[in-house]
């Protein structure tokens, strides 16, 4: 069965959808200048500086790291100094995040029009099961992905190929749905088409250089 996940102006139809978490089914909540600034000093203490630290944000951090310590067999040495801070920040933000509206709905209907639906996230896997759990969320998704479960976190597609893996599916036949330009990169690099919410992490201005196959500003427009 194939369904048309977009509104007739910008129909296609795909079988498939992965969803990034926090702006896209949730509003945005993460504080990111004083996280980052507390994770900037974390990783200073690792021994990392230079622009990939004092520019990057959060996930260009984590990765930059990750590329180095991972060849070097030392993830569980970053894992341990880093994800308290990370983790920590996630249930900041849980305290304060409400549902986009009409996002459980969307779930219900796509799951039970045949499609399959998973979620791709850099929220750690605590906060994000807990979330998941009460918003309603939790049985429409499968398999959810988490920073946790990955080497490198969103723009790297790692993630999202781990989705596509576990479905066995055609990427061409998939839409990712996020809120931020690395949903945007990382859909591409797993060779998806990637529609954009709205007032999420990013503003619009931040796609003119990437933009997406479909913005859209409510979750009604989807299906």
């Amino acid at each position: 069965m194939r369904l048309n996940l977009l509104s007739p102006a910008t129909a296609q139809a795909y079988t498939a959808a992965i969803f990034d978490f926090e702006g896209t089914l949730v509003d945005f909540q993460w504080q990111l200048k004083p996280a980052e600034d507390e994770l900037r000093l974390a990783y200073a203490a690792l021994g990392f500086g230079g622009d990939e630290f004092t520019k990057c944000n959060y996930a260009g951090m984590w990765n930059t790291a990750a590329d180095l310590l991972a060849q070097q067999g030392r993830m569980a040495e970053l894992r341990q100094a880093l994800c308290p801070i990370y983790d920590r920040w996630d249930f900041d933000a849980l305290s304060r995040w409400s549902p986009r509206p009409g996002a459980a709905e969307l779930l219900r209907r796509l799951a039970g029009g045949g499609a399959q639906v998973g979620m791709v996230s850099n929220v750690g896997r605590e906060a994000l099961a807990s979330a998941l759990t009460r918003f309603d969320f939790a049985n429409f998704l499968s398999p959810v992905v988490s920073r946790d479960d990955v080497t490198h976190m969103k723009p790297r597609a790692e993630g999202i190929l781990r989705v596509l893996s576990n479905w066995g599916g055609n990427a061409g036949d998939a839409l990712f749905i996020g809120d931020s330009r690395a949903d945007v990169l990382g859909a591409r690099a797993a060779g998806m088409q990637v529609a954009i919410i709205r007032g999420g992490e990013c503003d619009e201005t931040a796609f003119a250089d990437t933009p997406p196959d479909h913005m859209i500003s409510q979750l009604d427009e989807l299906a």
